[in-house]
């Protein structure tokens, strides 16, 4: 694999050693421009580390606050505008932690909808969310729970 200073790369040298290219990004903390030589196309192949160091700075914090009339703990992450309630702070926790990865789903299906309806700065922590792969205890601590 050859690859310039800038580390762009056309599509069929990616395509051929699209592993390898993978491996580098993740490795080395490099990242790839693949340019289709056909179009203006353009793709990034950023390694999961240096995604993870990218965004990093990206954290939530949560507000809670007792309902008092029904006796519901209510908590709020104004970061990602998604919040979870229950009859306990543990079942309001849980139930964020479900809010908020479900929103993650939706919106990764719906980038273009959430973006034009003004959701765009929720991406980076929607992809803060994508990279811990479901673990709850590292969901529930991106969200500033524990």
């Amino acid at each position: 694999m050859v690859v310039d200073e800038m580390q762009l790369l056309a599509l069929g040298e990616a395509a051929k050693d699209l592993a390898e290219v993978i491996k580098e990004s993740n490795k080395m903390l490099r990242f790839f421009l693949i340019k289709d030589e056909q179009s203006e196309l353009q793709s990034w192949v950023l390694g999961e580390r240096m995604a993870e160091m990218l965004l990093q700075d990206f954290s939530c914090r949560v507000e809670w606050e007792k309902e008092h009339k029904f006796g519901i703990w209510m908590v709020y992450v104004p970061e990602l505008d998604v919040w979870g309630k229950g009859d306990t702070e543990e079942e309001a926790a849980e139930d964020l932690v479900s809010a908020a990865v479900d929103y993650m789903e939706v919106f990764l299906k719906c980038i273009p909808f959430y973006f034009g309806i003004g959701r765009k700065k929720h991406l980076p922590y929607i992809v803060r969310l994508f990279l811990v792969r479901g673990n709850r205890d590292k969901i529930r601590a991106f969200l500033g729970l524990s």
